[in-house]
């Protein structure tokens, strides 16, 4: 099957304004790339150095949030958007708890329920099971594995585990299985799906395609509650 090419595709509805946790990571300013190009507002959430976020349209702006378990500060930076967006990885510099979503959870749902925002966007590895199911062969593995391998691994098991014993009830969430990496152009459209196979490939999706599915589903909210798989569309 071929690929559609991405100028026959067509355009499905964005949100309005999104707050981007992570916005400094490769996700991260994959997300934000495709928001400048369609006009979306974003208010990108950094830990430290606002600086690295370039170019702010009018509408758009930096938050500094140092702990994600400062609900006031989460609170103010998520004001205005219409959906939250994760793109969160486990660094050499994110050893404190206050830098994990696991660790976070309910303090972030609070921020987002006082901010008026109830739709959030959990971006996960495709190597994990769906919550509620026991932890994949593969995330066993890496989980044992020294360093900040083994700690992303954890953490991101952690979140899955988390949201299948009910955390962040009061949010329409979507956690998304994927395989995301820098390289590659616009794979779109990628595949998605909540059951195992259809039209994935299992191979990764570049920043930009995953940021520009993300803020779709945003706004489609086809997964609520769920755990689809996305990655590239097997050809």
């Amino acid at each position: 099957m071929m690929t559609t090419p991405v100028a026959d595709i067509p355009a499905r509805p964005l949100p309005r304004h999104v707050a981007v946790i992570g916005a400094a990571g490769g996700l991260g300013q994959g997300i934000l790339r495709v928001c400048r190009a369609q006009g979306v507002g974003f208010t990108a959430i950094v830990r430290a150095r606002p600086e690295r976020i370039a170019d702010a349209p009018d509408g758009s702006r930096v938050a500094v949030v140092t702990s994600l378990a400062d609900q006031d500060a989460l609170t103010r930076a998520f004001a205005g958007a219409d959906a939250v967006l994760t793109a969160l990885g486990v660094t050499s510099t994110s050893r404190d708890g206050s830098a994990l979503l696991s660790r976070n959870l309910a303090t972030v749902e609070a921020a987002m329920l006082a901010a008026g925002v109830d739709r959030l966007i959990v971006i996960n590895t495709i190597l994990t099971s769906a919550p509620g199911k026991p932890a994949s062969p593969a995330m066993r593995f890496f989980s044992r594995m020294p360093g900040t391998i083994g700690r992303g691994a954890c953490e991101q098991q952690a979140v899955v585990e988390a949201l299948g014993h009910g955390a962040l009830a009061s949010l329409r969430w979507t956690l998304v299985r994927a395989g995301v990496n820098a390289k590659g152009k616009d794979e779109r459209p990628v595949a998605s799906a909540d059951w195992d196979g259809a039209l994935n490939s299992w191979l990764p999706v570049s920043y930009d395609a995953m940021g520009r599915w993300m803020l779709e589903e945003a706004a489609a909210n086809d997964f609520v509650r769920a755990a689809p798989l996305v990655s590239r569309r097997r050809r």
